[in-house]
């Protein structure tokens, strides 16, 4: 009894204490989740590769430049062998990579970070229309080749969705594009064709959206960008800006973003063009590498002052000392994540392989997302208890034989990420990356699969694995909330109330949910014997 009235007051104080530190924060220095959260930050590679024939050679692309909206920061262009110009123009920024008589292979790699903000427009429901535009924007509402605005079908379409204000004539256009169905189309697609089929990619809806818009006597472009997604891609994107009382508004009618953006639309360029223009026949290929960290936000700068719960402060020395935010993050929300085996094992009755596997698994996946991360951790079990068989038959001892196991796994999972590179599929590299990181962890816990196996049989070894799988997906979706990870960074205090719940977890002595459910019937029988008494 009286370790249990420790615990008591322990876990008492610690709540105390905690609430006391969060309560001042918020009530008396005005802590606002806006304020402080870091900010999302991308490190963007594009690398492209080609092969000279001979001839005079030159690959053009377009380069981001720093608007309102996104900021560019720590540009670096390597080419060896090649001449580099940047040229700019009012509604874009453009490199050139060129050599006279071009032999062999050659590789440009141009990498940037981008920060951006997310954008959001209310438009006045009594806003109307002009009937005029001015001679500035007057090719806004021209036709080209691609956005035709007199063929009879866009004439028709016009007719249903013109009103003579701007929020019902943009919310018209967008629904019927935006219900148009998705379709991936190499190439171009037109405003006409995408209207016929009914169907088109980004650029075919933008380009009929944008039809629609002119036809009404609204100024609209086309933006040509990149979704910041983590991994490799080869996709770019287009979406659309319609002007409406001195201000260009996005509209994304394949995404479903209605005069808004989120914070991963990174604009490159302006106008109906190709990202791509490049001499012919020199096998030309491209591909963005894309990484996602939390940088500290600049507002923080200014907020606090001097005062003594400076946070930017705080993660400005973490930064000096090399430690990065997106790391810090992770160092507050392991606990977290234990908190959740934890649970899992003492409160629930779950069983795992090892005791917090699932947590520094979900910690080593987050650049990988969590399916390749799973597969990954399945794909290293099971290599490694097919390896452990015939080593057993060699009579190896235990520690050079986890040796070996993780020697070939590392080999496997190299190998899986050189096939990746070769047949272009992503999700290849993926899963190679995500195991990686615990790979040692993995192969020691293989062999606990192994032993399980021949102890317990096939049944219950997959039982814990299932439930292995289960405890580490919840442990990921916690750690990888970016709303966790904000109030964590914000609010570190709340690792005391972590600790809490640890001892109150640790002085528990009741039933586990697994045993009430496995011994229900004994347990009602002998709560209804009590209540008889």
């Amino acid at each position: 009894m009286q370790r249990k009235r420790s615990a008591r007051i322990l876990i008492a104080f610690l709540l105390l204490v905690m609430t006391g530190f969060i309560g001042y924060k918020v009530l008396f220095i005005r802590y606002t989740l806006t304020d402080i959260v870091p900010q999302d930050s991308y490190t963007i590679e594009l690398s492209m590769t080609f092969t000279g024939n001979g001839d005079d050679l030159v690959v053009r692309t377009f380069l981001p430049r720093e608007t309102q909206t996104q900021r560019i920061s720590a540009e670096l262009v390597n080419a060896p062998d090649l001449t580099f110009h940047k040229e700019t123009a009012s509604l874009f920024t453009r490199g050139e990579w060129s050599r006279y008589l071009a032999k062999g292979p050659y590789r440009i790699t141009y990498s940037f970070d981008a920060q951006i903000q997310p954008v959001e427009y209310s438009i006045d429901p009594d806003l109307r229309i002009p009937s005029s535009t001015p001679d500035a924007l007057k090719k806004y509402v021209s036709a080209t080749g691609v956005i035709q605005l007199e063929d009879p079908v866009i004439v028709q379409i016009s007719r249903e969705v013109t009103d003579s204000y701007f929020l019902p004539t943009l919310k018209a256009i967008y629904d019927y594009v935006y219900a148009l169905s998705p379709k991936p189309f190499k190439g171009t697609t037109d405003a006409v064709t995408a209207a016929k089929l009914g169907e088109a990619s980004c650029n075919g809806k933008s380009r009929l959206f944008v039809a629609l818009a002119r036809r009404a006597g609204i100024p609209a472009r086309l933006i040509g960008g990149i979704i910041l997604t983590p991994g490799s891609k080869r996709t770019s994107h287009q979406w659309v800006e319609a002007y409406v009382e001195g201000h260009w508004i996005p509209f994304d009618a394949l995404n479903g973003h209605f005069a808004s953006l989120p914070g991963n639309y990174l604009t490159l360029y302006r106008g109906d063009e190709s990202l791509f223009v490049h001499s012919r026949n020199i096998g030309f290929d491209y591909r963005f590498t894309i990484k996602k960290r939390l940088v500290s936000n600049d507002r923080l700068a200014g907020f606090l002052g001097g005062h003594a719960f400076n946070l930017y402060k705080t993660l400005q020395t973490f930064t000096r000392v090399n430690v990065s935010i997106n790391i810090l993050k992770f160092l507050l929300v392991i606990p977290l994540g234990v908190l959740v085996v934890v649970v899992s094992r003492n409160i629930i009755g779950i069983t795992t392989f090892g005791t917090f596997l699932p947590a520094l698994m979900a910690m080593a996946i987050r650049e990988t997302g969590l399916i390749p991360g799973m597969i990954a951790f399945v794909f290293v079990i099971g290599l490694t208890m097919l390896i452990r068989s015939p080593l057993d038959r060699l009579g190896i001892l235990h520690t050079p034989k986890l040796a070996i196991m993780m020697i070939v796994a590392i080999g496997a999972l190299l190998g899986l990420t050189v096939l990746s590179d070769i047949l272009r599929i992503d999700a290849l590299s993926s899963i190679g990356a995500a195991a990686l990181f615990p790979i040692a962890i993995m192969t020691i816990t293989a062999e606990r699969v192994a032993i399980t196996l021949s102890e317990e049989g096939m049944a219950a070894t997959l039982i814990t694995m299932g439930q292995t799988l289960v405890v580490m997906s919840i442990c990921y979706l916690i750690m990888n909330s970016l709303a966790v990870q904000a109030l964590m960074l914000a609010f570190p205090e709340l690792l005391l109330g972590v600790i809490a719940l640890n001892i109150w977890i640790g002085t528990w002595t009741g039933l586990r949910v697994t045993e009430m459910v496995r011994f229900r019937l004994l347990y009602t029988e002998e709560r209804s014997e009590s209540g008889d008494r």
